[in-house]
């Protein structure tokens, strides 16, 4: 089951359609590339382009894992959407995660 808990919220007008617990960029599209900048994570799904949804800045949230994570880990964005930890030279950390998960399954990740 997906949950989060935010604490800072920010309005997208979405550029492209998404589910609820993508990774969202600063322009308003999801992310599908390893190590980017994070504007937020989609709290609902955005079904049409042009649909204003609410992201996650600050909190706890709900999101796919790429790779094995554990808890404490540090996170960036990884390939094809999702989180995967950090490597030696990240330059967009963006959250901690909160649990451990395998490749493809849910991860709590607390966003600062």
């Amino acid at each position: 089951m997906r949950t989060y808990h935010s604490i800072l919220s920010l309005t997208a007008t979405m550029a492209a359609v998404c589910a609820a617990g993508d990774l969202v960029g600063f322009d308003d599209t999801p992310i599908t590339t390893a190590d980017a900048p994070v504007k937020g994570v989609a709290q609902n799904p955005a079904t049409e382009v042009g649909l204003d949804i609410a992201l996650t800045a600050i909190g706890v949230e709900t999101v796919t894992a790429s790779g094995v994570i554990a808890v404490g880990d540090k996170l960036v964005t990884a390939v094809g959407g999702g989180v995967s930890v950090a490597g030696e030279t990240p330059e967009n950390i963006f959250a901690t995660a909160l649990t451990a998960a395998a490749d493809g399954d849910a991860v709590q990740i607390l966003i600062r």
